[in-house]
C-alpha cells in the first residue's frame, strides 16, 4: 500500500506500513531529543535528568512513528518510560536524592560538557546533509540528525562522567541513537525485542549500582 501527502506540506510516503518522511515538522521531535540528551550530558541534577530522559524517549517515539507502525513504536515508549521509572525509583531507594537547586549555576565541568555537546551538534548539522545524500538517501534528515546526535552525546556522557546513574543514561542515549538509525534502514522484530531487553537490562544494572554505591557510603 502506498499513500502520499502533497509535497507542499512536506511529503509522507507509506510503503508496506512503513513511512519515510521529509516533513519539516519532524525537526521538532528531533530537536527535543537532542536537547534532552544535551541536558543529561551537561547537568547533574537527578530530577532534571529523569525528566529529560522521559522526554527523550517520547521524542524518539514520535520519530519512530515515521518509519515503524505505531504498534511497534509505542513499545519503545513503554519500555523507555519503564527504564526511566526504574532509575528514578532507585534514586528514591538510596535516600540521597539530589535536590533541584542551583539550576542556573554551571560548574566548570558542566560548561565543558555543554560546549563539547554544542560543537558536536553543530558539526553533525553541517556534515549530515552530504552524508545523507551519499550513504543514507532513504533516511529522512531529521531522523538522521537525531540518531547521530544521540549516538555522539550518549558516548560523550558515558565517557565523561563516572557516576553509575549518569553512565547508564549515557549508554541508554547511545543505544537510542543506534535503534533510531537501524529503524530507518530496515525492520526486524527480533532486534526490536533485543533492544527492549537490553534497555531494561541496563536500567536494572544502573539501579543495582546506584543502590550499591549508596550502601558503600553508609557508615
Amino acid at each position: 500500500m502506498v499513500a502520499c501527502v502533497p509535497r507542499d506540506f512536506g511529503y509522507i510516503v507509506l510503503i508496506g506500513g512503513n513511512a519515510v518522511t521529509n516533513a519539516p515538522w519532524m525537526y521538532i521531535p528531533a530537536i527535543f531529543a537532542i536537547v534532552a540528551a544535551g541536558v543529561n550530558l551537561t547537568r547533574r541534577v537527578w530530577i532534571v535528568n529523569a525528566i529529560a530522559l522521559a522526554i527523550q524517549y517520547l521524542a524518539v517515539f514520535v520519530l519512530l512513528c515515521t518509519v515503524r507502525p505505531v504498534s511497534l513504536a509505542v513499545v519503545k515508549l513503554f519500555v523507555g518510560w519503564m527504564v526511566t521509572l526504574t532509575l528514578f525509583l532507585s534514586l528514591i531507594t538510596d535516600g540521597e536524592l539530589r535536590k533541584a537547586s542551583g539550576l542556573l549555576k554551571f560548574s566548570a565541568g558542566e560548561i565543558f560538557r555543554l560546549l563539547a555537546g554544542l560543537f558536536a551538534a553543530f558539526f553533525l548539522a553541517a556534515f549530515l546533509p552530504s552524508l545523507q545524500s551519499e550513504v543514507f538517501p532513504q533516511t529522512a534528515l531529521p531522523l538522521l540528525l537525531a540518531a547521530f546526535s544521540l549516538l555522539v552525546l550518549g558516548l560523550f556522557q558515558a565517557s565523561m562522567i563516572s557516576e553509575p546513574f549518569y553512565v547508564i543514561i549515557g549508554l541508554l542515549t547511545f543505544l537510542l541513537g543506534v535503534e533510531l538509525l537501524y529503524a530507518s534502514l530496515e525492520l526486524s522484530i527480533l532486534l526490536e525485542a533485543l533492544f527492549a531487553g537490553v534497555n531494561l537490562g541496563l536500567a536494572l544494572v544502573g539501579a543495582f549500582f546506584v543502590i550499591k554505591d549508596a550502601e558503600l557510603l553508609e557508615p
